[in-house]
């Protein structure tokens, strides 16, 4: 079975983008208006900016607490393979697992972002000793592959 979860980069980076060229549009329409120049009122543009640039910087905050990963997992063979990276302008590090099945132990789902995420923790036998691997955020991916891949990794999980 395989799931990756590239098209839901893909919308996340468009609506990064779309997000951002709204933004500054906006902000550039309403520095050329006239409607907002009255010195008299308290709405002026430069209030209405400052409003507008809260909003953005809201909205990037909650995408950025988020933790979006790129997730691609594989388990035909005699290996589970799990590719990973998160997604982020300033990231560049690209990781990869390759655990054989005999050695994985199991797999942990833990909640973040108030409850409404989860970061999947993989365990395995490494040199006679339970190895934990960092956790992975799986908010990129949609739920039905999330239960598909608990379902895949519950298969392969030592029963203790």
């Amino acid at each position: 079975m395989k799931i990756d979860n590239q098209r839901n980069i893909y919308r996340i980076w468009l609506r990064k983008m779309i997000i951002t060229v709204l933004f500054t549009a906006s902000v550039i329409v309403i520095m050329f208006l006239k409607l907002f120049d009255d010195p008299g009122s308290l709405n002026t543009k430069y209030m209405l900016i400052i409003a507008i640039s809260l909003i953005f910087i809201i909205i990037s905050v909650v995408g950025v607490m988020r933790n979006p990963y790129y997730f691609y997992f594989d388990d035909a063979g005699d290996v589970l393979n799990f590719r990973y990276y998160p997604v982020g302008f300033f990231n560049s590090k690209k990781n990869s697992l390759q655990i054989p099945k005999q050695h994985f132990v199991k797999f942990e789902a833990k909640k973040f972002f108030f409850g409404m995420e989860e970061k999947l923790e993989l365990y395995q036998v490494y040199r006679n000793k339970i190895a934990k691997y960092p956790p992975i955020s799986l908010s990129a991916v949609n739920k039905d592959d999330r239960k598909k891949l608990k379902q895949a990794l519950l298969k392969y999980s030592r029963k203790e």
